[in-house]
């Protein structure tokens, strides 16, 4: 489990006041690639910085009011808008690759592991495990295209886009979270927070989308 400490990290953007935090990313490559969501990133590739893992094991507590960094400037390698997926590179190389999978293989009820950075857009860095339960596999239209997503019964927060999702059953990368389900519409603002939004109905990506990309 401690491995995924040096294998998921960080995005930012360098502004002329700090770097500004946007996402959770992971290495899907030795030789320095790796995916986030695309809407993390945004149009923007300009002045994008992965932060250095600061972490070695999950039993390590996190010191929330350390915010030094160290950085590696990123680059995008690849976007895929339809599956809001994007790679970026980086001058660093991971210490092995995990095999990436596909939502194929898993089934409704079964249990995925998520390694993510809840809460980062609000400059709250820590490293995150959660466990969900898959509780419904769904094609989303995308351009016409249909991506293949399940639904995951976790409420997930802004910062975690982009997070690993793993399965310890097949010890496979099975998708990346894209996030929470919002239903279309208005809505009104309560104490800063989008009522729509908590709910336990999030999604995940399936990560084959991931492996075409880096093939």
């Amino acid at each position: 489990m401690d491995h995924f400490t040096q294998r998921v990290l960080l995005v930012g953007r360098v502004t002329p006041d700090a770097v500004v935090l946007l996402g959770t990313a992971f290495f899907v490559g030795v030789d320095g690639v790796l995916v986030t969501s695309r809407h993390v990133v945004g149009s923007d590739a300009s002045s994008l910085v992965i932060l250095a893992p600061s972490l070695k094991t999950f039993n390590g507590y996190q010191d929330i009011s350390d915010k030094s960094c160290s950085i590696l400037n990123a680059t995008v390698l690849d976007v895929n808008p339809i599956a809001d997926l994007v790679l970026l590179k980086v001058e660093a190389k991971a210490s092995d690759v995990l095999e990436l999978g596909s939502l194929d293989q898993v089934n409704v009820g079964d249990v995925v592991d998520i390694y993510g950075f809840p809460h980062c857009v609000d400059g709250r860095r820590v490293l995150t495990y959660q466990t969900a339960t898959v509780g419904a596999k769904v094609l989303l239209d995308s351009s016409s295209v249909k991506i293949k997503h399940a639904v995951v019964n976790t409420q997930t927060r802004p910062g975690q886009s982009g997070s690993l999702v793993f399965s310890k059953k097949l010890n496979k990368i099975v998708g990346l979270l894209s996030g929470t389900y919002v239903p279309q519409g208005g809505y009104v603002l309560v104490m800063g927070m989008n009522p729509a939004e908590l709910n336990q109905t999030s999604h995940i990506v399936s990560a084959e989308y991931i492996k075409e990309m880096i093939q």
